[in-house]
């Protein structure tokens, strides 16, 4: 797994409005990084069906989690793809959603050439997820995404936490956002043990520009709460919760949802490709 030998190229990126400048740390006293990723290397074999790949030490994301190359339940519209993948063919597509350029990834969705439809069950979009699930998974701690999101109808970004028994519910997101409404996030937890009403997420509107700059996205899970922060502001606090197994990170920028509200579907004015471009991923536990 990376660890702090990877990290550390954000000074030098400042100089260069392309790309994010240095971040304020938002990490919590007492904590101390385990798992991380700041794509300082262009070496996109790490990021790939198996897990393989990639230098020594460094993360194995896996391109896609265990369930679905899309999931059927949020009505996304787009299918998980990789360099690799062949759909239902036998020859590799050829659909790269993934990038690595100044110290940092794109996840790219994109609309899917006319020809290759068939072999991907008549999906019309293709986008990218990355998980931890085969090289990092942990029960509590500080985790942390510092990104900026896609602006457009019908991108839907996300980072968050899936259990590493491959069990569902619990699910712990640390950030979800519209491309449609840039300013608006939403973050909360999926809990089956949790008293009828008692709210499980918020909606923060006016939070941050999503889409106008890098934003650091966290979450802090102790036995007793878990705290949701954006820019190291407070948004929501979990209370008594039933979340005590270890689970693994994703990042994902699906396309389209089940609640045109809040993620319509994709139209003419949708700016494709839309981009979620992660500076970096970490995940700390106590000390």
């Amino acid at each position: 797994m990376g660890r702090r030998r990877f990290l550390g190229t954000a000074a030098a990126l400042a100089a260069s409005a392309a790309w994010p400048a240095a971040a304020q740390s938002f990490v919590p006293e007492g904590y101390r990084l385990v798992f991380g990723d700041d794509f300082d290397d262009t070496d996109l074999s790490r990021i790939n069906e198996e897990g393989r790949g990639g230098r020594p030490g460094a993360p194995a994301w896996r391109s896609r989690y265990r369930h679905a190359r899309s999931t059927a339940i949020n009505a996304e519209k787009q299918v998980y793809v990789d360099a690799a993948y062949a759909g239902s063919g036998s020859t590799p597509l050829g659909l790269q959603p993934f990038a690595i350029e100044g110290g940092v990834l794109s996840i790219s969705a994109e609309r899917v050439p006319p020809l290759l439809q068939p072999q991907l069950g008549g999906q019309r979009y293709a986008s990218g997820v990355i998980t931890s699930e085969r090289t990092h998974s942990q029960r509590y701690g500080y985790f942390e995404m510092r990104a900026r999101l896609p602006a457009g109808r019908g991108f839907w970004p996300a980072f968050w936490l899936l259990p590493q028994s491959g069990a569902w519910p619990p699910e712990i997101d640390i950030l979800e956002a519209s491309g449609a409404r840039p300013r608006d996030v939403h973050v909360g937890l999926i809990d089956k043990s949790r008293p009828k009403g008692r709210p499980g997420g918020l909606w923060i509107a006016d939070a941050v520009d999503t889409t106008d700059g890098f934003h650091t996205y966290a979450a802090e899970w102790t036995a007793e709460d878990i705290r949701f922060l954006v820019d190291g502001t407070l948004h929501f606090a979990s209370g008594a919760h039933g979340l005590h197994e270890p689970m693994y990170l994703l990042a994902n920028l699906a396309v389209g949802s089940h609640d045109p509200n809040w993620i319509p579907d994709p139209d003419a004015s949708t700016p494709f490709p839309g981009r979620l471009q992660i500076d970096h991923i970490r995940a700390y536990r106590r000390d």
